[in-house]
């Protein structure tokens, strides 16, 4: 899709005539999994409840000069002046309003990705609200929860108003304010990307570096084309940053949420392991020791570090083209280096062997392609939003999606309004389920995700390459008990 106002009105104007994309034969992971007949049950974070609290924010949203902290300046996206977008941090249950005034020549929203507000608070036009045009204000009001890792950012004209500046960290302490890991201190990086073109003649994003028949043999590796892309760590050219000065044995949190619109990062110490603890801010039962992480775009990991040696180290990315992304660290005495051991972080870590999952309500199948040599659009089954077929669920179910990625290139897949679990990759069972609100898929890659439908609405579902999102890649999730709004309004 372009960036321009388009309708949805025979999208939902048909929606009465549409049915449910139902899966009875399971192709993707039936062979794997005998005896599907476990009980009806998912574990699930349950709904946050009010604590009495409220925290008042105001948001002026308007056009700036932007530093990158080197010698590069340009006209950007500032909210209350600031670039990114300032620090949320609220506490689990506390009801938070936040009035949003826009100063723009355009419309914009925010979307306050997982966590799991009412549908009008979740900053999809078209969707879920109108968009605030210039010169008016819109107060969201929701309840944080669940706790962890978040962010916001814009949901209109993403391709321009994220990267150039509408996005920010939301952080969610716990309700008792008691972390499951505790570390010495903490510290948000935001991995973003400055610089896209319209109509740049590529694609930008990750893609398979052996061409189409690497693709089809599932070999290959990953690699970015996009190309002349500048890469920002917090807001600045990671090569004006200072180092963090640690001390030795110190435990250091790292939020690490990717807000860059199209790349990943494989990030690695110089030497060393890290834990990861949790997942787009959802804690793991146990932390997982690792040598390197892989971070899609709308991913947060959480990781503790403790300093790998003396002097000065790096958290840097091991893609080729990304030698710039390297956040400095520095240690204030003396380390014994010690050499990596772990694994790769992978979904794959779970995988618990040929089990079986419980059933579902309902099952939907979506198999993502489209794109390079099969045109500008991205589909699902074969359709580009927003002539997709909506997700249509009750309130209550286990709803199951399973995905199989048949494109060149990988999607980041983002369910807007409920948190998932990755219950199965590439045709093996995960016997610890990951909680999470997006999952990568690479070439060839498939998995299956449950949630519980506990928040009724409609709900966007889409890849968070946002050039594959504005290009069709895209659909959404509605409760056939929740009233259809925005006939024909644009997304």
């Amino acid at each position: 899709m372009d960036d321009k106002l388009i309708t949805r009105r025979e999208f939902l104007m048909a929606l009465g005539g549409l049915t449910l994309i139902g899966i009875g034969s399971y192709p993707f992971i039936r062979p794997f999994l005998p005896g599907v007949a476990a009980p009806l049950v998912l574990s699930q974070i349950p709904t946050v409840s009010w604590n009495g609290s409220v925290k008042t924010f105001v948001f002026n949203i308007a056009r700036g000069n932007v530093s990158l902290g080197d010698s590069r300046q340009f006209n950007g996206y500032l909210i209350n002046d600031q670039f990114p977008g300032p620090t949320i941090r609220v506490r689990e249950g506390d009801k938070v309003r936040i009035t949003v005034n826009n100063h723009l020549d355009q419309p914009t929203t925010l979307h306050w990705h997982g966590v799991n507000v009412p549908s009008p608070m979740d900053g999809v036009p078209g969707v879920s609200q109108d968009p605030i045009e210039p010169g008016q204000s819109f107060t969201y009001e929701f309840i944080a929860g669940p706790s962890g890792t978040r962010w916001y950012h814009s949901h209109v004209f993403e391709m321009d108003q994220i990267p150039n500046g509408l996005f920010g960290a939301l952080i969610i302490d716990p309700a008792n304010g008691r972390e499951p890991y505790p570390a010495t201190r903490e510290v948000t990086l935001m991995f973003s990307t400055w610089g896209y073109q319209s109509n740049p003649g590529l694609d930008y994003g990750m893609q398979t570096s052996g061409g189409m028949g690497q693709m089809m043999m599932g070999s290959g590796s990953m690699m970015s084309s996009s190309q002349g892309l500048i890469y920002l760590i917090n807001g600045a050219v990671p090569s004006s940053l200072q180092p963090m000065t640690v001390q030795p044995g110190e435990k250091l949190r790292l939020r690490l949420i990717n807000a860059s619109a199209s790349e990943s990062y494989w990030l690695t110490l110089d030497t060393g392991n890290f834990l990861i603890t949790h997942t787009d801010g959802n804690p793991l039962d146990n932390p997982v020791p690792v040598s390197d992480l892989y971070i899609a775009p709308a991913e947060r990991y959480d990781i503790v570090v403790t300093p790998p040696k003396s002097g000065k180290w790096f958290l840097r990315s091991k893609i080729n083209g990304q030698e710039s992304v390297q956040m400095p660290f520095s240690t204030n005495g003396s380390v014994n280096a010690v050499p990596s051991s772990a694994p790769s972080w992978s979904y794959s870590n779970f995988s618990g062997g040929m089990g079986s999952l419980p059933r579902a309500a309902q099952h939907f199948q979506l198999t993502l392609g489209g794109g390079m040599m099969m045109g500008s659009n991205w589909t699902i089954n074969g359709a580009s939003y927003p002539n997709t077929t909506p997700l249509r669920v009750k309130k209550g179910d286990r709803v199951r999606i399973e995905m199989q990625n048949m494109s060149m290139m990988e999607h980041p897949m983002h369910l807007h309004g409920h948190s998932f679990e990755i219950t199965s990759f590439n045709g093996r069972a995960l016997s610890r389920p990951l909680v999470k609100d997006v999952v990568n898929l690479r070439p060839r890659e498939r998995c299956t995700i449950d949630f519980l439908a506990n928040n009724s609405g409609n709900w966007f579902f889409h890849c968070h390459n946002l050039q594959h999102m504005r290009s069709g890649l895209a659909t959404v999730l509605e409760y056939v008990d929740y009233p259809l709004p925005y006939v024909d309004k644009w997304m």
